[in-house]
């Protein structure tokens, strides 16, 4: 872990608080000079500490209002089976996040689509043939509670 003067703390939570920020409002939020939080902020950026910087979407006011879980268990763990399973699933737009995870399954996929028909052609047409597939089941997300990205320093 890296450590962090208080100070890029400080922009740190302003930035995850609020992601439009201008410089000039993240410095006036953190008490420190524009050109002070600038430089600060560039530094962030180059030691990785900051990957990126994004803009949020609705997905429901753009049409997608269904989230799926997707339990798999895969039928080997080799490297090239694990490799092929990975490059399969970055491929797919509607898989938000896939995590490898200890326990009875060994992926779990978040996806999103517009609805249950959409659901059902990518299940049809992709995700029943990703590479080493043993056994998926699928959940309906009913309500998000909560869903951030927000670390939580």
């Amino acid at each position: 872990m890296q450590t962090l003067h208080d100070t890029d703390i400080r922009i740190l939570r302003a930035m995850q608080s609020a992601g439009g920020l201008t410089v000039a409002e993240i410095a006036e939020r953190v008490g420190i000079s524009q050109s002070a939080c600038s430089r600060r902020i560039a530094n962030l950026e180059a030691e990785g500490v900051i990957r990126g910087r994004q803009t949020v979407l609705d997905a429901k006011k753009l049409g997608y209002g269904t989230l799926i879980i997707v339990r798999i268990k895969l039928h080997a763990h080799d490297t090239k089976l694990l490799d092929a399973f990975k490059k399969a699933v970055r491929d797919i737009p509607e898989i938000q996040i896939a995590l490898l995870v200890l326990g009875d399954f060994d992926y779990y996929l978040r996806i999103m689509v517009r609805d249950i028909e959409h659901y059902q052609r990518l299940l049809q047409g992709n995700l029943v043939s990703l590479p080493g597939i043993r056994e998926m089941q699928s959940s309906v997300i009913l309500e998000v509670v909560k869903d951030t990205d927000v670390v939580p320093i």
